[in-house]
């Protein structure tokens, strides 16, 4: 017999298994973090915002195409 708990693990990973295929599958390609040596500035002041507990609960990061922001944002999430 099929417990109500595992019908509805099993519907979760279809939905979750459906929009990562909508959103590309295994084409997903993930950002490489920065290089050694780089962004080092900017992660330092990222780390110090995050850890003021009287600051704000966002960090905006705009720059121009093509300067790291992906690669930025991929050093902070690991």
């Amino acid at each position: 017999m099929v417990s109500a708990a595992m019908v509805a693990t099993v519907a979760k990973q279809k939905e979750l298994d459906d929009l990562v295929s909508t959103l590309g599958g295994n084409k997903l390609k993930m950002c490489k973090p920065c290089m050694e040596d780089t962004c080092s500035d900017i992660l330092q002041v990222i780390e110090t915002e995050v850890k003021n507990t009287g600051g704000h609960n966002m960090i905006w990061i705009r720059r121009s195409p093509g300067v790291g922001k992906s690669s930025l944002t991929a050093s902070i999430s690991t």
